[in-house]
């Protein structure tokens, strides 16, 4: 705690005095047939501009929310990087993914977040429509699910984003909550099956994304001590980016799985997926 209160305070001390903010709403999602909450983060510029901005679909970490350190740090960061030029003024969609990983397991995440909830923010807000406003990004299990998302539909991001990917080959170590969530099971059985792991997991999708055509820009970041090993699996997917001839960029700092990690690391990230998206436009 008293890590993060430091950050913000030297964070907002380079903020300008009048601040983006995090709006929470709610939105009916059909594919999980439910209430969904997700907040949205709105640059300061977003009410008087009158612009269409672009966005950025960040999702979270394995946890029953989306986490307060996201809500708390995020805006601030974000803030930040813009009024520093290193990223436009744009919007942070985070959905909660709860313990799902974005697939269609436990419940229909994948297809709520592309087919639900994408449409309810260009219905609600001004965003920048189609692939060159959009990107998308995550943390960890939402790293995996983002990475997921870009390859199976490259036509609907500019860019991904993620930051301690838990996109373990060939399996997730011990540790990982992969391995207890009941995402990666088969019917009936509450054990994880190596078989359904691979099945979801990115090099499944990699024969079907090249046939696209379509280049992804990838941004790669982690720990360099992480016990989980993503500072591993992100070094994989530098070079297999770099095999496909594809933008890649990879940062190591010194940490492990934890938000002191990502709060360095989420500006670096969200300046890299705001590179590749359109700028504000009426």
């Amino acid at each position: 705690m008293r890590r993060l209160l430091l950050v913000l305070a030297v964070a907002a001390a380079i903020s300008p005095a009048a601040a983006g903010e995090m709006v929470a709403q709610v939105i009916h999602s059909a594919a999980l047939g439910r209430a969904w909450n997700i907040s949205v983060y709105r640059p300061d510029s977003y009410q008087a501009s009158g612009l269409r901005h672009p966005v950025l679909y960040f999702l979270p970490g394995y946890s029953p929310t989306r986490g307060e350190w996201i809500n708390l740090t995020l805006p601030v960061l974000a803030d930040a990087a813009i009024t520093a030029g290193r990223m436009p003024p744009g919007l942070i969609v985070v959905p909660e993914l709860g313990t799902s990983w974005g697939v269609d397991a436990k419940e229909a995440m994948q297809t709520a977040l592309l087919d639900d909830l994408i449409p309810a923010i260009e219905r609600d807000w001004r965003v920048l429509p189609g692939r060159t406003g959009r990107a998308i990004g995550g943390i960890s299990a939402g790293g995996f699910a983002a990475l997921r998302l870009a390859l199976l539909q490259p036509d609907r991001f500019a860019a991904v984003a993620v930051l301690s990917p838990a996109t373990y080959v060939p399996e997730p170590p011990m540790p990982s909550a992969a391995r207890v969530s009941g995402v990666f099971s088969r019917p009936g059985s509450p054990a994880f099956d190596p078989d359904v792991w691979r099945a979801f997991n990115y090099p499944a999708l990699l024969p079907g994304f090249r046939a696209t055509g379509i280049a992804m820009p990838l941004f790669l970041a982690s720990g360099d001590a992480d016990h989980l090993g993503t500072h591993l699996q992100a070094q994989n997917l530098r070079q297999t980016w770099q095999e496909m001839g594809m933008p890649v960029q990879l940062r190591l700092v010194p940490g492990g799985h934890s938000y002191d990690v990502w709060r360095v690391l989420l500006p670096d990230a969200m300046a890299f997926a705001f590179r590749f998206t359109a700028a504000a436009a009426p």
